[in-house]
This record gives structure tokens, C-alpha cells and sequence, in this order.
């Protein structure tokens, strides 16, 4: 039986040890339950995060990217899933 250990900030926060995450696959924006057992214990269940749930995960750590630089990325992604130029059919 492994025995791992979080300290509770004054915020009422706790940062589970990297192995527990990894162990368990949690990744940000994931949700961790606690559920109580009939004996007092708690099991810990982990809700897999939705795309929804990364917005702002890395706001203030990389630069926004321009109008210009969103533009040349789309059509970066055009010339690549459409090489001869020609456009898809339907969309």
C-alpha cells in the first residue's frame, strides 16, 4: 500500500504529488471527486476536463498570437490539406 502526502494551504487548496497524477492520468482542467465510503474513508475519482475547461490555462505564459499570424496559419493549413489549390467541394 502506497502512502502519499499533500499539505493543505490556508486557502483550503491542495497540489497532488506528481505521482498520484501521474498514476491516476489526471492533466489540468481535469475535476477530482472525493466520495465518501461506508467506512468513513474517502475514494478519490477523477472527471476527465473538457477543451472547455483549458480556457485561460495559459494566459499571461505565451504572447497572443496577431490577426496576421492567425491568417497565415489558415492558410498554411489550406495549402496543406489542399496542395493543388483546389477547394473542397461543399463547405
Amino acid at each position: 500500500m502506497t502512502t502519499m502526502e499533500a499539505k493543505v494551504t490556508s486557502k483550503g487548496q491542495v497540489t497532488l504529488p506528481l505521482k498520484l497524477r501521474d498514476q491516476l492520468g489526471i492533466e489540468p482542467g481535469d475535476r477530482v471527486i472525493f466520495v465518501e465510503q461506508r467506512d468513513g474513508s474517502f475514494a478519490l475519482r477523477v472527471r476527465r476536463g473538457t477543451f472547455a475547461a483549458l480556457r485561460g490555462l495559459l494566459a499571461g505564459k505565451v504572447e497572443p498570437a496577431s490577426d496576421e499570424q492567425i491568417k497565415n496559419w489558415i492558410d498554411e493549413a489550406r495549402t496543406r490539406a489542399f496542395p493543388s489549390g483546389a477547394k473542397k467541394r461543399g463547405r
